[in-house]
Parts: structure tokens; sequence; C-alpha cells
């Protein structure tokens, strides 16, 4: 509670208690009538204008505990909130660096094919987009690279816990360059009366650039904070970079996931 908002109570209680304290002397206060008012009549008009502002002042200050209340439990829940967020990104950003590790692991004391370090680089980036679903409650997400002067998809990783869509979210990749091009951290964006989030990497590869696509069911999300969306498509944008710097320079799948890793270390601010 502010100082000034304390000092405000403070008064209120102080002339609730005068209020009182007249209403009960008010009888020692009139010695006898006024312009033909008796004496007991005007003691009563002031005991019930005494009460009745007593009553007002009561239900002001009511009125001002509840309005503290309210404000307490939102800044209360956003915090929570807050929390439950970062804890579950850092949670998601571990259990990817350490799979991060396996895979350097792998590539080492086994000397997989070009094949299976796809496949599990594909996995990440599957879950990643699993992450980012999770983090916003649940809702279908979309993982999608695009060839930003082509307007051309990559390829695109999607999610949703509703076993009956089957479809990937229809955003048209003309709205995504429009966020790339005006470097924005975030825009919602819509086709067909469908509304959804699109939230795009920091950097991009070849002029291939990863977003993150959050359908937006509730109006719940507009105006939220993108860093915990940025850490996951970040990552996916550096293992995208990886995987197309080993097709084009056939090097060490260690050393580029080795590099990735350090890109990382620093993603969330």
């Amino acid at each position: 509670m502010t100082e000034q908002r304390a000092n405000k109570f403070q008064w209120i209680s102080i002339v609730y208690l005068l209020l009182f304290v007249m209403a009960v002397f008010s009888p020692s206060l009139i010695q006898s009538g006024y312009f033909g008012i008796h004496e007991q009549h005007i003691e009563e008009a002031l005991i019930f204008l005494f009460g009745i502002a007593g009553i007002s002042i009561f239900m002001l200050y009511e009125r001002m505990m509840e309005k503290k209340e309210k404000e307490h439990e939102a800044v209360v829940d956003a915090c929570e909130r807050a929390k439950r967020e970062l804890v579950s990104s850092y949670q998601y950003i571990g259990s990817l660096n350490r799979q991060m590790d396996v895979l350097k692991k792998i590539s080492n004391d086994t000397s997989i094919s070009m094949y299976d370090q796809h496949e599990l680089s594909k996995d990440l980036l599957k879950s990643l987009t699993v992450a980012a679903s999770g983090s916003m409650g649940g809702v279908p997400a979309l993982l999608r690279f695009i060839h930003i002067d082509k307007m051309r998809t990559e390829h695109e990783y999607f999610h949703t816990n509703d076993k009956s869509q089957n479809q990937a979210l229809n955003v048209p990749n003309k709205e995504l360059k429009r966020i790339h091009e005006q470097n924005l951290a975030y825009d919602m964006v819509g086709n067909n009366g469908k509304r959804w989030l699109a939230v795009p990497s920091d950097q991009s590869s070849d002029n291939i650039k990863a977003f993150m696509v959050i359908e937006d069911k509730t109006n719940e999300i507009e105006g939220f904070d993108p860093s915990i969306i940025k850490v996951f498509v970040n990552q996916a944008e550096l293992i995208n970079r990886a995987l197309r710097n080993q097709d084009m320079e056939n090097g060490s799948a260690i050393e580029l996931i080795e590099q990735a890793t350090k890109e990382v270390n620093g993603t969330v601010s």
C-alpha cells in the first residue's frame, strides 16, 4: 500500500470517528430549540444526519478496500503467471539442451548416418513446437520456415491437442513476410475470420526465417510478452541453420551442434 493511500484510509477513519462522537454528544450540543423547532427534534435530525454521513463514509471505505483487494489479487495472479511461464520456459530450455547433448554424444560414439541426424533434429523441432503450444495453454501451434524472398514454405511442424484437427494452420506467408519486413517482435495475423499470433526468429539463414504461429481462440494472448515464444523459435532457427550448413558443407554434425548450443546460451533476456 502506498503512503498516499494509507493516509487516505487514516483520514476516513478519523472522520468516521468524529461523526460517531458528534452523534453521541448531539444532545449536549443542542441546548434549546431554533426557529420554532423543538430541541428534541433538532437532536433527532442531527443524529440522523450524522448516521447517514457515517454510513456513507463506511461504504466509501468498503469500496476502497474492495478495489485494493482486487488490485492485490491482480498483481499476485500476474506474478504467479509470470513465475509459471518462466519456470516452464527454463524447463523446456533445459530439456532441449539435454537433447542436444545426447545428439552430440551419439554423433561421437556411434557415428550415426546423415539420415539419423536429420531425424533427431526434426524431433527437436517438433519438441519446440510442442513446447510453444504448452507454454500458451495447449493451443494449436505451427513452426514454419519460409524463404523470405520467394514466400515459399520450406518445411513446417504442426502440433495440436485436438485429435479432430488434422490440418495445419492456414497462415498466409505474405503476412509472415510483412512481420519480417516491419521488424516486429510479433503480430496478429488473420485469414477467413481466424486469428493467429506470429512470432519470428531474431535471425535468418540464407533468407530462410523461422516463425512460431499460435492460434488465438480467446483473444486473451493479444498484447502478451513474446519472450518465451522467442526462446523456442530462436532455437528452432539455430537447429535449422545447423542442418542447412551440414547439407551444404557436409561438415561434422558434432561441430555444428556445438556451435548452435553456444549461440543458444543467453537467449532468455
